[in-house]
């Protein structure tokens, strides 16, 4: 027997059982796992704004800290600088302020501060407001380092943070740049943050969205805002670099460096060792 008659052989002994249903294969098609379709799906549903979630993360945090170093600094030193028995107390400003405007709402508007509407008409700010002030701002602001996003809180800082700087205008201290760009930055993380958008849940039931942390999580930010971030630092460089052009010849000499360590106002640790680097580090440091 031929090896082709062999196999019809055997293919013949096989039983056919033409009563048994077929087998639908429609459920094991349905079941075959298709990534390329599921990744298009996902990057259907995708925006570009949510990509910036870690961006909105990491300004919050750094943004607190930085307050917090601030109204840090503002607790350790305030009483020395323009506390009532200071070097330029700033008591005497507020009441200025305060017998220049009758309205407390037209003094907000022109000199933000809390002490407007917290304080008695006939009080005068004393160092334990300044105090509380600055605490306060420490508690808040580790709040935000921990993790609490709220455009309460963030708005509750700049106005802590605004305080202390109205204070400060009748003297010479907070009168650098780095103030103002923090209070931009601030007021700017307030629209970083969710704002309240009331939702009807469950029944009819108010939820706010923004007010503290949402279960639902963070949503993405605004790119609007995010642009605005991106102006303030780009005004922020371009800005630093034009007052050193104008500030005098040793910038485009590039000689500033020459003796800048050993007479800038808060010196580093490091400044010693910085003011003996040959000269040519210094220049292109510059």
């Amino acid at each position: 027997m031929t090896l082709r008659k062999r196999r019809n052989h055997h293919r013949d002994d096989v039983p056919h059982d033409r009563d048994a249903p077929e087998k639908s294969t429609k459920d094991d098609d349905t079941k075959v796992y298709q990534p390329s379709q599921k990744v298009t799906s996902i990057q259907h549903q995708k925006s570009p704004s949510q990509s910036f979630l870690v961006t909105k993360f990491a300004i919050l945090r750094l943004v607190g800290f930085v307050y917090f170093i601030a109204f840090y600094g503002a607790y350790r030193q305030n009483p020395g600088l323009m506390g009532s028995n200071g070097l330029l107390p700033a008591h005497s400003h507020f009441d200025r302020l305060r017998s220049q405007f009758q309205n407390p709402i037209r003094g907000f508007l022109t000199h933000p501060s809390i002490f407007w509407f917290i304080l008695d008409s006939s009080a005068s700010v004393e160092d334990w407001h300044m105090d509380a002030a600055a605490i306060a701002g420490m508690a808040l602001s580790s709040l935000v380092v921990l993790g609490l996003d709220s455009w309460l809180i963030m708005s509750l800082l700049w106005l802590l943070d605004f305080t202390i700087v109205t204070l400060a205008e009748g003297t010479s201290f907070y009168s650098y740049g780095w103030e103002s760009q923090l209070l931009e930055t601030g007021f700017l993380s307030i629209w970083l943050c969710d704002l309240p958008t009331q939702r009807w849940r469950d029944g009819n039931k108010p939820h706010f969205r923004g007010l503290f942390m949402d279960a639902e999580g963070p949503s993405p930010p605004s790119l609007a805002v995010l642009w605005l971030f991106r102006w303030l630092c780009a005004r922020i460089s371009i800005g630093a670099g034009l007052i050193k052009l104008r500030g005098g010849s040793c910038w485009k000499n590039k000689t500033c460096l020459y003796y800048h360590f050993e007479t800038q106002p808060i010196p580093s640790p490091m400044s010693f060792i910085f003011h003996f680097l040959p000269k040519s580090v210094l220049r292109r440091a510059v």
